[in-house]
């Protein structure tokens, strides 16, 4: 039985919120990958690729470079840049008439950064 991304039931154990603002993904060996992010929350955050000559694999510790997000009853983002690691939990291919392009979901773990990361 094929499960479609509608049915799959919510895994996040904290809010993201909607954003659409630029970043950095670094990776080992220290490679670096402009993003767009998408959604961004404490624990997380989706993020969308259109450089798919760089490989980005689910288990994969990485650090993203994001605006500092700041809670409360309005969602706001600052212009100081954070720099969170974390590991990469999903990848996904997505097909649209722009092109095709990577979501990227990532767990905001806390743990190392990747090996020759500069970041």
């Amino acid at each position: 039985v094929a499960s479609s991304a509608m049915s799959t039931p919510e895994r996040r154990r904290a809010g993201r919120h909607s954003v659409d603002v630029q970043g950095s993904l670094f990776l080992s060996e220290a490679r670096c990958i402009p993003v767009r992010i998408v959604n961004l929350g404490p624990l997380g955050a989706l993020i969308q690729i259109s450089d798919l000559e760089e490989a980005v694999l689910e288990g994969e510790r990485v650090v993203l470079e994001h605006p500092t997000l700041e809670e409360g009853e309005e969602v706001v983002l600052r212009g100081e840049a954070a720099r969170t690691p974390g590991a990469v939990v999903r990848v996904d291919l997505e097909f649209a008439s722009s092109g095709v392009s990577r979501h990227v979901a990532i767990y905001f773990d806390g743990g190392a950064p990747p090996g020759g990361c500069t970041a």
